[in-house]
């Protein structure tokens, strides 16, 4: 992790010769897929192989992905389920668009075993039928900053599944140490550089910078993060924007209790995607839950 600094605006990472006109200015991450596509060019797609191999263990009929992007988990899933039919919510008809937009590249665009559908995971009221199984990936259930919007999402889950039926959800462990030094008089922004992705194809020379800026409000279990994004093409920078977002922090018996308290009993669970146990230096905890017979 890089050094600690004290909370500014990052103007310090301004380049001198960026006319005013692309100053940062905050913006919405999932109002660029294009930006968000890039942030996982070089990724490893350990979280995709996971969800892949989890749901073909289980062998469900009917899949519903929750908070589904642009489909960088979808259509991985319809391809290895090759029987399964996949469902997909998001609430932002930017990624929705960008998910239609690649179907066709998919390999799967004829087929009507997948939906993209416009809604909200808290309370989607779904399509009268029930899914064997329900995927939240991505950690996306850190958005949910209030106990009404989680116990929603986690009831909203548990609706639309049919008896036996799992609910899959990844987030990430809580950093006790960086907690620990939020609890500082004057708290500390913590500052790293986590993606320096590229991208070559298509005749495209195209390079993303984004480094994050976190402070943590424990009393809350709130991480307040600060996303600086540089966007080159062919070497010049071309674009700088800021994203402001609030993730909520989980705590193992906290998320224990929020599948028990909906009507879940927790079938497994792992410290990161390539299924070892969680510990006290996994990096992730993910859930596969189920809901009960009778």
């Amino acid at each position: 992790m890089a050094a600690a600094l004290p909370p500014q605006p990052p103007t310090s990472l301004r380049h001198g010769s960026l006319p005013y006109a692309m100053a940062a200015t905050p913006t919405d991450i999932y109002e660029r897929p294009d930006v968000y596509e890039l942030e996982y060019a070089e990724s490893d797609e350990e979280d995709v192989r996971f969800f892949t191999r989890a749901l073909a263990r289980l062998r469900p009929a009917r899949v519903l992905e929750l908070a589904c992007g642009a489909g960088r988990i979808t259509y991985p899933l319809a391809a290895a389920l090759r029987a399964t039919e996949i469902g997909c919510v998001d609430s932002s008809r930017d990624m929705l668009e960008r998910a239609e937009a690649l179907r066709a590249s998919s390999g799967i665009s004829g087929s009507n075993r997948l939906t993209l559908v416009e809604g909200d995971m808290r309370s989607w009221a779904g399509d009268g039928t029930f899914f064997d199984a329900v995927v939240i990936p991505c950690c996306s259930v850190s958005h949910l900053l209030t106990l009404s919007d989680r116990r929603q999402t986690w009831a909203t889950a548990f609706r639309l599944l049919r008896p036996g039926g799992h609910f899959i959800v990844d987030v990430r462990a809580p950093d006790l140490a960086t907690l620990a030094e939020s609890q500082r008089v004057k708290p500390r922004a913590f500052v790293d550089l986590d993606i320096d992705s590229t991208r070559q194809s298509r005749g495209e020379d195209a390079r993303l910078l984004r480094c994050t800026a976190t402070t943590y409000e424990p009393h809350l279990q709130r991480a307040n993060v600060r996303l600086v994004y540089d966007k080159f093409d062919a070497r010049e920078l071309t674009e700088r924007f800021v994203v402001d977002y609030h993730n909520h922090i989980y705590f193992p018996a906290e998320l224990e209790l929020l599948f028990i308290v909906t009507g879940f009993e927790i079938a497994r669970q792992y410290g990161d995607y390539a299924f070892r146990a969680f510990g006290r230096t996994s990096p992730f905890l993910i859930t596969v839950a189920r809901k009960p017979l009778d």
